[in-house]
């Protein structure tokens, strides 16, 4: 489904983006993730905190910057903070920061221009580079060509990876109802899903964000991570479940998340051994074995699909049947 609509008609001025940054307990990244957005060329923005319950200095922080609106909520999760974000907001276009990530200077133009050309998408992504703790450049990558469509793209990956780089239309968001509040990791990748089902979308060249790899991101908790995955894989399963391509797709979706949620802990736990930080590397290892069994459980979903595929049957299980045995990867009940 298209958008309706020209960029023409969008607003007579240029149209207002909002930023939107949820934040919890990261009020030591939130000063760099605000400043990210001050210092956009593009500057018909506003930019909206909301402190999701934090015992640190968030709205503080929040607060010693002029213009920027700060919300504060009891502690409800990611996704019900950034629908809070939205509640507030303004803008036709929205942007979601993470408080320990920053927009490069370029990101709400470069995000606006994709659309100009191509007004019927509902989103827009572009591409980002990872940085250290300390804000420090550490890695920049080239940007993969998509093989599929969108959709079967992101049942096989997630291509996009950063949440910042995309910038929504506003009445998409509210028309899908907003992230999904059950789930507590990967709330952007069943945004992703949901809208790209039924709408169209387009990735650009520009690299407009940075991600910050340190020891207290939530990548770090494997186990977490690969629920919200599998758990937003199985809602899409009605949608596929009797196409063997999308299923295809599908199943290999689940074998690249079972290896790459684990790298950013197997990366750090490398490293914490080389270092002699053994305490540090017994939290690591606590981590690892919590990830097991969610492993298996993806390992087993992973297998059964392949023996469907190869007796020829159609893979019309309902979900129930499918996923009766991977029930621990439907839920994601943890607490920030």
């Amino acid at each position: 489904m298209q958008v309706s609509g020209r960029w023409e008609s969008e607003q007579a001025a240029a149209p207002l983006v909002s930023i939107i940054i949820p934040c919890y307990n990261q009020a030591h990244f939130l000063g760099e993730a605000i400043e990210s957005g001050l210092a956009q060329t593009y500057p018909h923005h506003e930019i909206i905190v909301v402190d999701d319950g934090s015992t640190d200095a968030t709205s503080e922080v929040a607060g010693s910057y002029a213009g920027v609106q700060c919300v504060r909520q009891r502690n409800a999760g990611l996704s019900a903070a950034r629908n809070a974000g939205v509640r507030v907001s303004r803008g036709q276009f929205l942007v979601f920061l993470d408080a320990d990530d920053r927009l490069l200077a370029n990101a709400l133009q470069s995000g606006l221009n994709c659309f100009q050309g191509h007004p019927e998408c509902a989103f827009v992504s572009g591409h980002f580079r990872y940085i250290n703790a300390d804000g420090s450049v550490r890695l920049q990558f080239p940007q993969e060509e998509l093989e599929f469509d969108p959709y079967r793209a992101l049942l096989h990956r997630n291509y996009i990876s950063m949440h910042a780089t995309v910038m929504y239309r506003r009445q998409v968001v509210e028309a899908v109802g907003g992230f999904t509040t059950s789930l507590q990791s990967c709330e952007d990748y069943d945004m992703y899903l949901r809208i790209v089902r039924t709408h169209n979308v387009r990735r650009h060249d520009g690299v407009v964000a940075e991600y910050r790899s340190h020891e207290g991101s939530m990548s770090m908790d494997a186990a977490r991570m690969l629920r919200g995955v599998m758990a937003t894989l199985t809602a899409q399963w009605p949608y596929i479940s009797g196409d063997a391509v999308q299923v295809r797709a599908y199943r290999t979706g689940i074998r690249n998340n079972r290896r790459s949620v684990r790298s950013p802990l197997l990366s750090y736990l490398r490293r914490s051994v080389e270092s002699g930080r053994w305490l540090q590397t017994g939290s690591f290892l606590w981590k690892l074995a919590e990830y097991a069994p969610v492993w298996l459980s993806a390992a087993w979903l992973d297998a059964r699909l392949t023996l469907r595929l190869m007796c020829g049957k159609r893979p019309t299980a309902s979900s129930d049947e499918l996923f009766s045995k991977a029930a621990p990867l439907a839920r994601d009940e943890d607490a920030h």
